[in-house]
């Protein structure tokens, strides 16, 4: 694992995206606040996780069930599977997340936010994981890093304070599956 020094103040594997993220100021009585409450959106997406994408009959032979019936029930959880990711996109849609360029690692991110900001202040990160479904997180942090840029925005790098297993298991599942897809595709254009 890489050293943590002055510029690189995580200790993990990073990796540039594109993701769609939102971010808000807290007050530390907000930040107090939310610290206490695993985000609805980040319990839905650990059980959604487990749900969608297996198999009604996973590793099973229909245990005697008539065939017609099992391909039907095999077709149904597919769609039903389809329809809940779709329903994921359009919430992510219709919020206020906006794709951005970002530095994530499971421990923070680092983007450029309209907001103004100062080492120190707590913020709530939402952001859209691509994935199936959609992970959407909604996640808390404090500011560790702020620096003001010439058209006004501010460059942030933000420690996230995970307030369940799950929210920090999915960012990590994420980051490494990203780290390990960069290995992959430097390999291939390298001719190994």
């Amino acid at each position: 694992m890489p050293d943590a020094n002055r510029d690189n103040g995580r200790q993990d594997f990073r990796i540039d995206d594109m993701i769609p993220v939102s971010d808000e100021k807290l007050t530390q009585r907000q930040f107090d606040l939310y610290k206490t409450k695993v985000g609805v959106r980040s319990r839905q997406n650990s059980m959604l996780q487990q749900m969608v994408g297996k198999d009604v009959f996973a590793g099973q032979d229909h245990l005697g069930m008539n065939p017609d019936v099992a391909v039907v029930l095999e077709s149904l959880d597919a769609k039903l599977n389809y329809l809940i990711g779709v329903n994921m996109l359009n919430d992510a849609s219709h919020s206020d997340m906006q794709e951005r360029p970002v530095n994530l690692s499971v421990t923070g991110i680092s983007f450029v936010s309209d907001e103004s900001y100062e080492v120190g202040d707590f913020v709530k990160v939402n952001l859209m994981l691509p994935s199936f479904p959609p992970s959407i997180m909604d996640l808390v942090g404090t500011i560790v890093r702020a620096t003001k840029m010439k058209d006004g925005r501010t460059r942030i790098g933000t420690r996230f304070y995970y307030r369940c297993d799950d929210e920090e298991d999915t960012v990590a599942k994420y980051v490494y599956r990203r780290h390990r897809e960069a290995i992959r595709a430097e390999n291939r254009n390298a001719g190994l």
